[in-house]
């Protein structure tokens, strides 16, 4: 093995972002990831029936309102300045989401102003009904747990607008990269100073790092696999929701009109469905076509050898994560980050940001 300065394990935006600041910084990285490809879940394929980015992991919106995250991101990539936009079904129509004067008055029937929302919203009544119609089976199918389990105090922490605003997220800097997500990973590693080396998983073995059949050398390690798979579980699996996909060619030019819509009643088995050609409406050639992609997206159960998306925070959880960031501690030039690693959901921006103020 040639001589390395650094080792990121785990080829998403976090350790992708860590290891070109390396880079740039003069150090020689490593880049290992157990996948044969690099972009962790927001790893993308494009259709070549149609043109369409299909994200293989679910939906994945860059947004942010930080400006250091996106003068990074568009050093490598152009973006389309899509605004995500969500529809909820439910009993047989469709609203929009968020919650908002445009769900608000057609939900109720109602014709309120700015000034008579929050007022409205007080009330216990048309809070539970808002909250049973797009929460409850929602969220249940999401966490994997009766609807009567979810407690209705979720709506009083759910952001009310009193406008009709139907952008999904506020920041201002939003949209998908042009040349697709996978170009953002490959332009982020294109670098002489950095080998990537895919299908490699990280093993901790005796106090040694090892990948393959190789010894590491004793430098700095950037790791963003799950923190508890690096420990080989001692202690116990970290609990997770996961989720399964269902992808589907039709013969149609646009089945939803829109990119995703959400199912919120607990009788439908998936939370949401994804039509991937909107994200790209500057793709002429895939609009028009009389062909689209879409894709069911199922919650279940995590178990080992799955994908974990969720971390599922809870009491026993939080102290089975506090014994895997003492181990890591005791481990001299270990450095855990990202969402596995961090056993946090961040959005993309996020882990950016967090890549970009770790100290190298």
């Amino acid at each position: 093995m040639h001589s390395v300065d650094a080792v990121v394990a785990g080829a998403g935006i976090w350790g992708c972002t860590v290891a070109r600041r390396l880079a740039e910084l003069g150090r020689s990285v490593l880049v290992l990831d157990r996948r044969e490809a690099v972009g962790g879940n927001v790893r993308c394929e494009t259709d070549p029936s149609t043109g369409i980015e299909i994200h293989l992991y679910g939906s994945h919106i860059f947004h942010t309102h930080i400006p250091e995250v996106w003068e990074f991101v568009n050093r490598f990539v152009r973006f389309n300045g899509y605004q995500h936009k969500v529809l909820a079904r439910y009993c047989g129509r469709t609203y929009f989401l968020p919650l908002g004067l445009a769900l608000i008055n057609k939900f109720f029937g109602t014709e309120l102003s700015p000034g008579e929302v929050e007022e409205f919203m007080k009330d216990e009544a048309h809070a539970s009904a808002v909250f049973d119609a797009f929460f409850r089976g929602y969220t249940s199918k999401q966490w994997g747990r009766p609807p009567e389990q979810i407690d209705p105090s979720i709506i009083k922490r759910v952001p009310v607008r009193s406008n009709y605003d139907v952008n999904y997220f506020n920041d201002h800097c939003q949209g998908i990269p042009l040349s697709g997500y996978n170009s953002l990973f490959e332009r982020l590693l294109d670098h002489p100073s950095i080998t990537v080396r895919l299908g490699a998983e990280l093993r901790l073995e005796g106090g040694v790092f090892k990948v393959g059949g190789d010894v590491l050398p004793a430098v700095p390690v950037y790791y963003s696999g799950p923190v508890d798979a690096l420990f080989g579980c001692r202690f116990g699996h970290l609990p997770w929701r996961s989720l399964r996909f269902e992808t589907e060619w039709l013969d149609v030019a646009d089945y939803q009109g829109t990119s995703v819509v959400n199912y919120t009643e607990a009788d439908v088995p998936y939370t949401r469905i994804h039509e991937f050609k909107h994200y790209h409406p500057e793709n002429a050639a895939a609009m028009s076509a009389r062909r689209t992609v879409v894709m069911r997206e199922y919650p279940c159960e995590w178990k080992p050898g799955d994908e974990p998306y969720y971390p599922v925070d809870c009491e026993e959880s939080r102290a089975l994560l506090s014994r895997y960031r003492e181990e890591a501690a005791k481990v001299r030039g270990l450095v855990v980050g990202g969402r596995l690693g961090g056993y946090r959901y961040f959005d993309m921006d996020r882990s950016v940001e967090a890549a970009l103020s770790l100290p190298l």
